[in-house]
């Protein structure tokens, strides 16, 4: 039987901060993303709950929650419990983590994303 190798929080953060981006349907490369940052964080009704999130990384709700401890102290994404459940948010530090670092994240979890998405393929917004 083929052994399962374990992913590290890491590569999981990556895709979780990749996926809370994308609510904010904006292109990272935009030279004015600093300026468009409030405006669609303003607009951006969506929410991203901790379900999506661990469907997202595809793991267990223990890996989930130590993805997104790491995330909220991090300053990268903010997590705020209301009446329907979490709701989960990049922040600016977020998206400029994940701007400056993103092809970096990629080219280091070349292995791991494709072995992630071995049979589904990457969602749209990790690209």
């Amino acid at each position: 039987m083929a052994e399962r190798r374990y992913k590290g929080h890491r590569v999981y953060a990556y895709i979780a901060l990749s996926r809370l981006f994308a609510e904010l349907d904006l292109d990272l490369a935009s030279p004015d993303l600093a300026r468009q940052l409030p405006e669609a964080s303003a607009r951006a009704s969506g929410r991203v709950s901790k379900e999506e999130i661990l469907r997202a990384i595809r793991s267990n709700s223990h890996m989930t929650e130590k993805v997104l401890e790491y995330l909220v102290e991090e300053g990268f994404a903010t997590q705020r419990k209301d009446e329907r459940g979490y709701d989960l948010r990049i922040t600016p530090a977020g998206v400029e983590h994940l701007r400056k670092y993103r092809v970096f994240y990629r080219e280091l979890y070349a292995r791991e994303l494709e072995e992630h998405y071995r049979y589904t393929g990457p969602p749209g917004w990790l690209s």
